[in-house]
C-alpha cells in the first residue's frame, strides 16, 4: 500500500505541470466536428460534439488558430492560466468565397463537409455519414441509410433494407453498434448475430461511423467492419424540427405516412441540456414472388436438376416503425458532466401471405394461408460520465443495458392453414420429371420466368377440391439482453503522445423458445374443403407477377378469408373441423425440442493503446485488445427412435488476443496515406452453438449444433490513399487482405451408430481461408463552374472483393475438396449518385449495385447445385426545395426501376427464387422552427 502511495506522489507533478485549454467550435447550423485547433505548431481536433481540449506547457498569452473547410480561419489570443482554461463556445463564420456559401446554405453540403472532415482527421480507416445527409436521401431505416457508404451493401425484405454487409463480407462478420455498444438481435427466422436494422428509424441517428480497420478501443468482433450509430445528443441551443410526409406503395396499392419531431434545449445557464425525438412510419409493403426447388439429392445426375415443386407467393405486410430517443446532459462544472441516452424502437410487421404450391413428384397441389403480426422491439439505455481529473488525465465511463425481443402480437400466435388436392401435370419429360428445357433429357420443359404447372384439364385446382390438410399455430418468441459497464482513462503528457487504457464487461442472455401446435384434418372425420370457409378475391394488388407477363392468372384462385384463420385454432374451431392434435407440446416432442435453448455469454475486455505524433506528417496509433469470452448453452438431444428428449449443457470459453497498429502519413495538407494491421474475430452464431441434437433413425440422419465451435479470426492488412480537393471533394483508393482461420461452415459426414451408418450435419471450423480486394471512391462538387453548373456534384465508390476457401466433401466414403468463394461474399459493389444542389433546390439520383454471391453451399450435392444470389441494381431519387429558409418540401422515390431480387441454382437461368416490389415514394415537408 505504501509503495502505491509513493508512486502516486511521484506521478502527481507529472499530472499537474501542464495547462489544459477546453472549448467547443460551432456554426449557426450546429457543432463542427473535426475542426483543427493549432497552438504553437501543435494541434488537435474537435470531437463529434464540436468539443476540444489541448494541453500546453506554459502560461501566459498564446495564439489559437482554428481551421474548418468552408469557414474563415479564426485566430484568437488566449491568456493561459494554470489548470483548466475554459473558452466556451467559439462561433465560426462562413468564408466569403463561393464555396463558403454553398457549404453553409446548401441542403446537404454542410453535412458532406463535416463527414469529409471527420474522415480526414480520423486516425483509423473510417467512413462517416451525418444526420442531415441521411435526411436528404430516401432512406427510412438504418440499413438503407448506410448503403450509401463506400464498401457497404444491403439485403432487403419486402423491398426494404434489413441487413448490412461491409466490403462484401458475410453479414455476421460486421459489428453493428449503438453509441459504441453492439446491438442485440432477435427475429423469428434467425437466431444468429445478424442485426435486423429495419427496426431502427434513420431519423434517430446523428452520425454513422464505419471503421473498416478498428482501433483497440472498439469491440473486436468486427472482421468486416464496425458500424457505429450515434444517436442525437443535447443541442447547443434550442432546436425544434418537424417532418411530415405522405406516400404510396405501388405493389401494395396502399398509402403511407411518416412523421418525426426533434426538440432540444439548454437550461440552467447551459448546464442542463436535453433532446427528445420521436418518429413513426406507417406503410404497406408487398411482394410478388415465385420459388422453385430442385431434386439435387437425387443420385441420378440428370434427374438432380429436375424441379420438385413450383411456389407462387403473394405477400402483403402492413408495417409500422416507431422510435423514441431521449438525451440528457448535465454539466456540474467545467471538469465534470454526466449524460443519459435512451432509445426505444419497435417494428410491427403485419404479414398476410397466400401461397400456392405445385408438387410435380407428389402429384398434388396445396394452398397455404397465414397471417399474423410480428413485433420486434429494441430498448437501450446508457448512463455515462466524463471527468477531467487533471490537465493531462481524462476519465469517461458508461453503464448500459439493452434488449431486443421478438414475439407475435394481436393475436399472440401465428396461425397457418394448409389445403391440399390431388392433380395431374402435363408437359413432363419422358422420365416423368419436371424440367427446365435446358436440363430436360429430351429438351421438353419451360424457361426462366415462364415455368408453368401445366395442369391437366381434368384436375384443375378449385376451392371445392382443396381439402384442409393441417393447421399450425406457432407461438415462437426469442430475446437477447445485454448489461455492460466500461471505462476509458486517457493520459496526455503532451500533444504528441496520447495514451489510453480501458475495459468493458458484457453479460449477454439469449433465450429462444419455439412453441407450436400441429393439428391434422381428415383423421377424425372428413376434412372440410376450402369452399366451406367462404372466399375473398385473391389480393392481386394491381396484378400478380405482372413484371413477367402475369403467367399464372389461370391457376390462381380465390381463397379463404384470412380472418378465418384465427377461428381454426380455437377450441370450437378444432372441434367443429374435427382436427386431430398431432403435436401440442413442442418443448418435449422430438421435432420441436431442439428449437428451445438458452445461452449466457460473458465478455471481459481490456485494452491499452497509444497515439504518437512522430512528426508533423507521421502519426502512429497502436495497442492491444484482449477479450475473454465464456459461453454456456443449454439445449436438448433428441432420438427419434426412442422418442427421448435429453437435456444438454455445454460450456465454451476462449480468448481473443487482438494486436493492432495504424500508420497515418500526411504527405501534404491534402494527401494522406494510411496503413493498418489489425486482428479481429467473429463469434459463432447462436443457432450453431446450440448443442441440440436430433437423431432421425428412419432416415438415418443426425443434425446437431456445436457448442465447441471456435470463433473465426482474421489478420487484416489495409492500405488507403486519400486526396482532398478542398471543400466538398476527395478521391481515395485502398486495398485490403484478410487471412482467416477457423471459418465456420456446415459439415456433412458419416458416423456409425450401433453398427449403422448415419449422415451427420454439424457446424465445424475450417483451417484456412482468405479474402482480399480493393476499393475506390470519388466525391466532388463542381463549385468552380459558372452559374447554374456550380450546383452539380458526383459521389461514387466501388469495392472489389475476392476470396477462397476449400470445402471438404464426401463422394461415398472418399473425401475430396471443392474450392469456392466464401458464402455471402459479393465480388462487386458500387454506389453512384449524381447530385444537383444550388440555392433553394437539391436533387439526387442514386444507384446501388451488389454483385452476385454464393448464398448456400450444398456440400453433398457439389458446386453445380450451390445456391447463388444474382446481381442487383436499384435506383432511388430524392429532391427538395426551400420554400423559406426554415421550410423545405421534399420528394422521395425508391426502386424506380423495379429491380427484381433473384436467387439461382448453379447458373443464372435456373432460378430458385425471384421477387418484385415495385416503386414506392413519399412527398412531405420539413420545418425548422428554431
Amino acid at each position: 500500500m505504501s509503495s502505491r502511495l509513493l508512486l502516486l506522489i511521484l506521478l502527481l507533478p507529472v499530472f499537474c505541470t501542464a495547462q489544459q485549454i477546453r472549448g467547443s467550435i460551432l456554426s449557426k447550423e450546429g457543432p463542427l466536428p473535426a475542426a483543427t485547433i493549432i497552438i504553437d505548431g501543435t494541434g488537435t481536433q474537435t470531437d463529434l460534439s464540436g468539443a476540444f481540449d489541448i494541453v500546453v506547457k506554459k502560461t501566459g498569452k498564446v495564439t489559437l488558430k482554428i481551421n474548418y473547410v468552408g469557414f474563415a480561419v479564426k485566430t484568437m489570443e488566449v491568456d493561459v492560466r494554470p489548470g483548466v482554461n475554459q473558452l466556451g463556445a467559439i462561433l465560426m463564420e462562413p468564408a466569403s468565397d463561393v464555396l463558403g456559401e454553398v457549404v453553409v446554405k446548401g441542403a446537404s453540403a454542410g453535412s458532406q463537409v463535416r463527414a469529409i472532415s471527420i474522415k480526414k482527421n480520423a486516425q483509423g480507416i473510417m467512413e462517416v455519414l451525418a444526420a442531415d445527409a441521411i435526411g436528404k436521401l430516401p432512406d427510412r431505416n438504418a440499413a438503407e441509410a448506410v448503403q450509401r457508404i463506400q464498401g457497404v451493401s444491403i439485403e432487403r425484405d419486402q423491398g426494404e433494407g434489413r441487413y448490412v454487409s461491409v466490403r462484401g463480407t458475410p453479414i455476421q462478420w460486421s459489428a453493428t453498434l449503438l453509441n459504441g455498444n453492439r446491438l442485440p438481435t432477435a427475429s423469428l427466422d434467425y437466431t444468429d448475430r445478424r442485426i435486423q436494422m429495419d427496426i431502427f428509424p434513420s431519423e434517430l441517428i446523428e452520425y454513422v461511423q464505419l471503421s473498416k480497420a478498428i482501433t483497440p478501443d472498439i469491440e473486436g468482433d468486427a472482421i468486416g467492419g464496425s458500424i457505429n450509430f450515434i444517436t442525437k445528443a443535447a443541442p447547443m441551443s434550442r432546436t425544434l424540427r418537424i417532418n411530415a410526409a405522405g406516400g404510396y406503395g405501388d405493389q401494395a396499392r396502399k398509402g403511407s405516412y411518416n412523421a418525426s419531431v426533434v426538440y432540444g434545449d439548454r437550461l440552467m445557464k447551459g448546464k442542463l441540456g436535453f433532446v427528445l425525438s420521436g418518429v413513426i412510419w406507417d406503410r404497406t409493403s408487398a411482394q410478388d414472388r415465385y420459388n422453385m426447388n430442385y431434386d439435387f439429392t437425387n443420385p441420378d445426375r440428370k434427374q438432380s436438376y429436375s424441379i420438385t415443386d413450383l411456389q407462387l407467393r403473394d405477400y402483403i405486410a402492413h408495417r409500422r416503425t416507431t422510435g423514441l430517443n431521449a438525451g440528457l446532459e448535465y454539466k456540474f462544472n467545467d471538469r465534470h458532466k454526466i449524460q443519459f441516452k435512451g432509445i426505444y424502437s419497435d417494428f410491427l410487421d403485419g404479414q398476410m401471405v397466400r401461397e400456392t404450391y405445385f408438387y410435380f413428384n407428389a402429384k398434388n397441389a396445396t394452398i397455404t394461408s397465414r397471417a399474423s403480426n410480428y413485433l420486434t422491439s429494441l430498448y437501450s439505455g446508457e448512463l455515462s460520465g466524463q471527468s477531467v481529473l487533471s490537465p493531462k488525465v481524462n476519465l469517461d465511463w458508461a453503464a448500459s443495458m439493452d434488449k431486443s425481443e421478438f414475439r407475435f402480437k394481436d393475436p399472440g400466435y401465428y396461425p397457418m392453414a394448409v389445403f391440399q388436392q390431388a392433380t395431374t401435370y402435363e408437359g413432363l419429360a419422358a422420365d416423368g420429371k419436371k424440367y427446365l428445357a435446358m436440363d430436360a433429357p429430351d429438351g421438353k420443359g419451360d424457361v426462366m420466368d415462364a415455368v408453368l404447372p401445366h395442369l391437366s384439364a381434368a384436375t384443375p385446382i378449385s376451392s371445392t377440391s382443396m381439402k384442409l390438410s393441417q393447421v399450425v399455430m406457432v407461438r415462437s418468441t426469442n430475446w437477447e439482453e445485454n448489461k455492460r459497464f466500461g471505462f476509458n482513462l486517457k493520459y496526455t503528457p503532451d500533444n504528441k503522445l496520447h495514451l489510453k487504457f480501458g475495459g468493458k464487461f458484457i453479460h449477454k442472455d439469449k433465450v429462444v423458445q419455439s412453441p407450436y401446435n400441429v393439428y391434422l384434418a381428415g383423421i377424425q372425420g372428413a376434412a372440410p374443403t376450402m369452399a366451406g370457409f367462404g372466399s375473398e378475391p385473391f389480393p392481386y394488388n394491381g396484378g400478380f407477377l405482372t413484371e413477367i407477363g402475369s403467367p399464372y392468372n389461370n391457376v390462381i384462385i380465390d381463397q379463404m378469408p384470412l380472418s378465418q384463420l384465427k377461428t381454426l385454432v380455437t377450441p370450437e374451431g378444432i372441434s367443429n373441423n374435427k382436427l386431430y392434435p398431432y403435436q401440442v407440446d413442442s418443448a418435449t416432442n422430438v421435432s420441436g425440442a431442439t428449437k428451445y435453448f438458452t445461452g449466457v455469454e460473458n465478455v471481459y475486455a481490456v485494452y491499452v493503446m497509444g497515439e504518437y505524433k512522430a512528426s508533423d506528417k507521421l502519426t502512429l496509433t497502436g495497442g492491444i485488445r484482449n477479450e475473454y469470452n465464456k459461453v454456456t448453452f443449454n439445449g436438448s438431444k433428441v432420438s427419434t427412435s426412442t422418442k427421448q428428449v435429453t437435456a444438454l449443457t455445454q460450456d465454451n470459453s476462449y480468448n481473443a488476443f487482438l494486436p493492432m497498429l495504424h500508420l497515418k502519413y500526411n504527405v501534404t495538407n491534402k494527401d494522406i496515406i494510411r496503413l493498418a494491421y489489425t486482428r479481429s474475430f467473429a463469434r459463432a452464431d447462436f443457432n450453431n452453438l446450440n448443442p441440440g441434437t436430433t437423431q432421425d433413425d428412419v432416415n438415418k440422419t443426425i443434425s446437431r449444433g456445436n457448442a465447441n465451435l471456435k470463433p473465426t479470426f482474421a489478420n487484416n492488412f489495409d492500405l488507403m490513399a486519400e486526396h482532398y480537393f478542398g471543400g466538398i471533394g476527395m478521391v481515395n483508393f485502398g486495398a485490403f487482405y484478410k487471412k482467416l482461420t477457423d471459418l465456420i461452415y456446415t459439415n456433412q459426414s458419416s458416423e456409425m451408430v450401433g453398427g449403422i451408418q448415419y449422415m451427420v450435419s454439424e457446424p465445424q471450423n475450417l483451417e484456412h481461408a482468405w479474402l482480399a480486394g480493393f476499393e475506390a471512391g470519388f466525391v466532388k462538387r463542381f463549385t468552380g463552374l459558372p452559374g447554374f453548373w456550380k450546383g452539380f456534384g458526383i459521389d461514387a465508390n466501388y469495392t472489389y472483393t475476392d476470396s477462397r476457401v476449400k470445402i471438404p466433401r464426401f463422394i461415398g466414403t472418399e473425401k475430396t475438396e471443392d474450392e469456392s468463394a466464401i458464402p455471402k461474399q459479393a465480388k462487386h459493389i458500387f454506389n453512384a449518385s449524381l447530385i444537383y444542389e444550388y440555392r433553394k433546390l437539391m436533387a439526387r439520383i442514386a444507384g446501388n449495385y451488389k454483385g452476385k454471391y454464393l448464398d448456400v453451399i450444398r456440400q453433398a450435392a457439389g458446386p453445380d447445385h450451390y445456391r447463388w444470389y444474382a446481381q442487383n441494381f436499384t435506383v432511388d431519387f430524392s429532391a427538395s426545395y426551400a420554400i423559406t429558409p426554415k421550410i423545405r418540401t421534399f420528394l422521395e422515390l425508391n426502386n424506380i426501376t423495379n429491380a427484381p431480387v433473384r436467387y439461382y441454382h448453379g447458373t443464372f437461368d435456373r432460378v430458385e427464387q425471384a421477387e418484385w416490389y415495385s416503386i414506392r415514394g413519399q412527398i412531405g415537408v420539413n420545418v425548422k422552427i428554431f
